[in-house]
């Protein structure tokens, strides 16, 4: 584990939407596989947990709400998501920690990840899966060099499109980084062992 924060406390910081026992067992998955995909630091960690605080509610990958008609309603027909196959509305709605829709990114992340998410579109509920998900949808994104100037703005808008659930997320983060302040600076390591620096 790279990041300091025990926890306990990023739950108590999440409130609601950090159930202690969804943190203990989804954070060290996604914390691993941002380590893998080599974007770790610190406050990327800081993005992720407050990205799956808001994209989730609950700290674990979930599925689009609603039944077949209205998930085809939305997503239906839709060639810009690749939703060109009858049925691809229902099957390919969003899922995981942070939300991939349509057949193109169940293929894209598919690839990404080595895993035929088309075949099993729910494999992005299983948490090791959406961490790894997410760790691509980062790095794609360049989510860490915002997370990085702790332009937190840029990266709810790198990862959502816009600025929903912007204030929870802020507060998340805000609160994350002051809980780091007062981390030993040993513990503040990327995965390459050097010691991340930021503004205290």
């Amino acid at each position: 584990m790279n990041f300091p924060v025990p926890c306990l406390d990023i739950s108590l910081i999440l409130g609601e939407y950090g159930p202690l026992a969804k943190v203990a067992a989804n954070w060290p998955l996604v914390e691993s596989a941002l380590d893998s995909a080599r974007i770790y630091s610190p406050m990327c960690a800081v993005a992720a947990i407050a990205t799956i605080s808001v994209e989730t509610a609950r700290f674990s990958p979930v599925k689009e709400g609603g039944d077949p008609v209205y998930l085809s309603s939305l997503y239906e027909n839709r060639p810009d998501l690749g939703n060109i196959q009858p049925g691809d509305g229902a099957k390919f709605a969003s899922r995981g920690f942070v939300r991939i829709v349509g057949r193109r990114d169940y293929e894209h992340f598919g690839r990404e990840i080595g895993l035929d998410l088309v075949a099993n579109p729910d494999a992005p509920l299983s948490p090791a899966v959406a961490a790894a998900i997410l760790a691509v949808y980062f790095k794609e994104r360049n989510v860490r060099t915002f997370a990085d100037r702790q332009n937190w703005e840029i990266v709810r808008r790198r990862v959502s499109g816009g600025l929903s659930g912007w204030p929870r997320f802020n507060d998340a983060a805000t609160n994350l980084v002051a809980a780091l302040k007062h981390s030993p600076p040993a513990a503040l390591q990327n995965s390459r062992g050097e010691i991340e620096e930021f503004d205290r």
